[in-house]
């Protein structure tokens, strides 16, 4: 079984994932992937959106790259047309490697095309108020730019999904063990 994990930024998707993995789902990191097309991709990056995003070792300076394109959607746009193909083809990649069930962790999976993969979708959401919180304290990043990335995200995980996926939505507004609990109870439940 292929699950697919999408939620906003500062949701707690990565919490989910962890308890996925506690229950021997195999989890594909698309952030990790993301990072990794980045560095391969860099050349292109940098030459899309000049010499200010790039680092010092010259690959690309994410945090100058992430003020450009959050809050930008036609930069934003520009860039995934650069990094999500290669992304999509790893995970593609990965998911032929794996026999038993897996967990596809990716922010903007619907956007990807990535949910078309998966078996169901279980979406984590927060409130904003939460996730901005998070954002704060757990990314060190200012308030305007905790900001720019929440309302980047608008429309990730939408109401209307393809017919064949079922979609679910996991609400992660208590303790780490609600969540817990939560999580395993679907996973029983989708594995039933």
């Amino acid at each position: 079984m292929v699950v697919g994990l999408s939620g906003k930024y500062c949701a707690g998707k990565d919490s989910v994932a962890r308890v996925f993995a506690t229950l021997g789902f195999a989890v594909i990191n698309v952030d990790s992937i993301g990072h990794e097309t980045l560095a391969a991709e860099a050349a292109r990056v940098i030459g899309a959106f000049g010499p200010s995003v790039r680092s010092p070792d010259g690959g690309v300076d994410r945090k100058a790259l992430g003020r450009i394109v959050f809050g930008r959607p036609a930069a934003l746009s520009r860039l995934e047309s650069i990094v999500h193909p290669p992304m999509v083809a790893r995970v593609k990649e990965l998911l032929a490697r794996h026999q038993g069930d897996v967990v596809v962790n990716a922010a903007v999976l619907h956007r990807m095309g990535l949910h078309a993969l998966c078996h169901v979708v279980v979406c984590v959401e927060a409130p904003p108020l939460v996730r901005l919180l998070r954002a704060l304290r757990r990314d060190r990043r200012s308030l305007r730019e905790s900001l720019a990335r929440i309302t980047s995200q608008r429309g990730i995980c939408p109401q209307l999904n393809e017919p064949a996926v079922d979609t679910y939505t996991v609400r992660n507004r208590g303790s780490a063990r609600s969540l817990e609990r939560r999580i395993t109870r679907l996973a029983q439940r989708l594995r039933g």
